[in-house]
């Protein structure tokens, strides 16, 4: 009608005018604060958090503690305004050590989240906006060729260990060698028996308990790249990364896992197993000699290759023509049982503090490779006091356990990525075998195609 102005946001009530705003992305919002002094108040003085929470749920999944029922107040202000100013720092580069800090910290928060929104929901928001920090930002880059402190590593190696099975060989060739350069150094570490003693409980983890992110990021980046030399379909088959949407075999409600399994154990797994492979060079040096029992070959191998480069603690001795190194895909199931089932094991005494939300679980099943030879397998997951997920499975074979793992869930609680850790014999002798594991969780009928690479 003439003589009326036309009716803006500022006309309408709060709670309307907050509800438009909540369509918009934050970035716009922040735009629009700026353009007066009603405006400002709107977006930042508002009565309740009704528009950062909507503002904050359009574009991130909601944080994990708010999913595990803790009745802690989420300021959703904050939780948004400090990802946004995150974001700038990834395309910017980060002003200062301590902004660094908090993006490492930041990102490891969201991509853990966006796991615990994929095993409650199916889906998660967190992975899109993931999708586009790690295609555009350079974010891949920095962690692979800047230097990092000491009090930074830890930050570094977890945040490379998510991230290893994003990087594009194709589109992002320098990142990708920078990955590639770090195998051998990796492998040095991965395979020196020093790494693993009875205080360390035979994994990645420090004396203290907590996981070690350094070894976990050795041992993801001898099993990825090992995977991505395999032939043929073997080298799409692999543990999903953190950018690819979630399966229904991860999911709490697509899966049919029963509500105490707050692991996801039960079901059908892939097993990457990796071992440094001697035969064709005791073949060659030792083709006079005949093998009479276990013990002596053992004691062969370890003569032969630890004159090669120094041996195995040296990063060249990965480059010798006469190095081998095998990959194994195993199909493993497994189902819970009560813990006086198990034959084998017995809980930690540190998990007798039964924690409410994640209980011990312990389980038993078989494990198949490609020769057909099949194990029983038997186990517990708990939680860790860092909030990791631990694993501990023993392979039996005539009633004898043989092979001992131990590993941690990438991500957290039920993530996609599965469980990185180390196999060796259950004795722990001086001079056992050892060797990376990946274990992750497929659909109950996905194609058995199990393999064996050298």
């Amino acid at each position: 009608m003439a003589g009326l102005s036309p009716a803006s946001i500022f006309s309408f009530p709060v709670e309307l005018g907050q509800h438009i705003l909540s369509f918009c992305h934050p970035w716009d919002v922040a735009a629009f604060s700026k353009t007066c002094r009603a405006a400002y108040i709107l977006v930042y003085q508002p009565t309740d958090q009704y528009l950062w929470r909507q503002l904050y749920t359009n574009q991130f999944d909601v944080p994990k503690l708010t999913t595990l029922a803790i009745k802690e107040k989420v300021e959703w202000k904050n939780e948004l305004t400090s990802r946004l100013k995150v974001e700038l720092a990834l395309f910017r580069g980060p002003a200062t050590s301590m902004e660094r800090k908090r993006a490492l910290e930041t990102l490891i928060s969201i991509i853990e989240d966006s796991f615990t929104a994929a095993s409650l929901t199916g889906s998660s928001r967190n992975i899109k906006w993931l999708k586009r920090i790690t295609s555009k930002s350079l974010i891949l880059s920095n962690l692979y060729s800047l230097p990092e402190s000491d009090e930074d590593a830890e930050l570094h190696a977890r945040l490379r260990a998510y991230l290893a099975l994003t990087i594009d060989s194709k589109h992002d060739k320098q990142t990708f060698q920078s990955f590639l350069s770090k195998r051998d150094k990796s492998r040095a570490y991965v395979y020196d028996l020093r790494n693993y003693t009875a205080e360390n409980k035979w994994g990645p983890f420090k004396p203290c308990g907590a996981t070690n992110w350094v070894h976990v990021e050795h041992l993801i980046d001898v099993v990825a790249s090992n995977i991505r030399e395999l032939p043929g379909s073997w080298a799409l088959t692999r543990p999903p990364s953190c950018l690819d949407p979630p399966r229904s075999s991860s999911t709490h409600l697509l899966g049919g896992i029963p509500s105490n399994d707050w692991a996801g154990v039960e079901g059908t797994w892939r097993r990457y197993v990796c071992f440094m492979d001697y035969r064709q060079a005791i073949a060659s040096r030792l083709f006079v000699l005949l093998v009479l029992i276990f013990l002596v070959l053992v004691l062969l191998v370890i003569y032969l290759f630890t004159d090669l480069a120094g041996g195995p603690r040296h990063p060249k001795f990965f480059k010798d023509p006469r190095f081998r190194e095998a990959t194994r895909l195993i199909e493993v199931k497994m189902h819970l049982i009560p813990s006086k089932e198990m034959r084998f094991h017995k809980l930690p005494e540190d998990s007798v503090e039964r924690n409410v939300l994640f209980p011990p679980l312990c389980f038993t099943g078989s494990s198949k490779g490609v020769n057909g030879n099949e194990a029983a397998v038997e186990g517990f997951v708990t939680m860790g006091k860092d909030g990791i997920p631990r694993w501990r499975m023993t392979s039996i074979y005539d009633n004898h356990p043989q092979w001992s793992s131990t590993g941690v869930q990438i991500g957290g609680v039920k993530s996609a990525m599965g469980v990185i850790g180390i196999w060796t014999t259950t004795h722990h002798d001086e001079d056992d075998p050892v060797g990376p594991f990946w274990l992750w969780k497929v659909e109950d009928n996905s194609p058995t195609h199990l393999m064996e690479f050298n």
